[in-house]
């Protein structure tokens, strides 16, 4: 008899920070900072199982970039300056499997580098005469790699008034780098004024890291790039003018 396999997929990007969890997996963290030398050259990650059955997954590293509003492209070229041991494993019903991920490419690096690890869940055969659907999990974790010194300089180079696609009215801010260093959004207070047509002002609200982090994700923002955020927060009616400030405060 046929059985089905569904994939669900759990993207980083998205909005996670803490562990993402599944019915039958979980993988913790999806976001890890490395420095290309010393004990900050290495991380882990953690899968558990929290199913009844043994599950099969492997781990694939891909250098990635994000565009101006935040589109994710990935190649497997320059993959390899990232390993990941082992790359793959079998973890035991409400086991958990360690996987470490290390730099291994230039200490000297110039600027930092972003991967993206898919860590999948593999199909297992299904027992002779049994049919079914078949979950099969597949989370992304997101890897920075830093050069061995050095802090982001994230700036506001533009901000804006706009809608979002259900109408409601946002803010959209275009954050620039200009540091060799990757930088988050999420690491920084962030404070939005609206003034009416005198300058005078009509509204203003301000955000934690923690804040941001919780309604945005990570906001990372690449290396000598910028990057378009519309962000998710109410707007009132009133003003016509916004004026924004922010403060990077770094990732705790």
């Amino acid at each position: 008899m046929k059985h089905v396999t569904k994939i669900l997929s759990t993207a980083a990007f998205a909005a996670l920070l803490s562990g993402s969890a599944a019915e039958a997996m979980s993988v913790t963290p999806v976001l890890v900072d490395l420095r290309t030398a010393g004990s900050q050259a290495s991380g882990q990650i953690r899968v558990i199982n929290t199913g009844d059955g043994a599950m099969p997954v492997s781990l694939t590293a891909k250098l990635a970039t994000l565009g101006h509003n935040g589109e994710l492209s990935t190649t497997e070229t320059g993959a390899d300056d990232l390993l990941v041991f082992p790359p793959q494993a079998i973890v035991q019903p409400n086991g958990t499997q360690v996987f470490r991920v290390q730099w291994a490419g230039d200490p000297d690096l110039k600027e930092s580098k972003t991967f993206v690890i898919d860590v999948a869940q593999q199909p297992v055969a299904m027992p002779e005469g049994v049919s079914g659907i078949q979950l099969i999990y597949d989370f992304q974790v997101v890897v920075d790699v830093a050069p061995p010194s050095g802090d982001p300089a994230l700036a506001i180079q533009t901000c804006e008034l706009t809608t979002d696609d259900k109408g409601a009215r946002r803010a959209a801010l275009t954050i620039t780098n200009g540091s060799n260093v990757h930088g988050y959004l999420s690491g920084s207070k962030l404070r939005l004024e609206l003034q009416d047509a005198t300058g005078a002002k009509v509204w203003s609200q301000s955000w934690t890291p923690e804040e941001i982090a919780g309604r945005l994700g990570i906001g990372l923002v690449q290396p000598h790039a910028n990057r378009r955020f519309i962000l998710p927060f109410d707007l009132p009616a009133g003003g016509t003018k916004l004026v924004a400030e922010l403060s990077y405060e770094g990732r705790h």
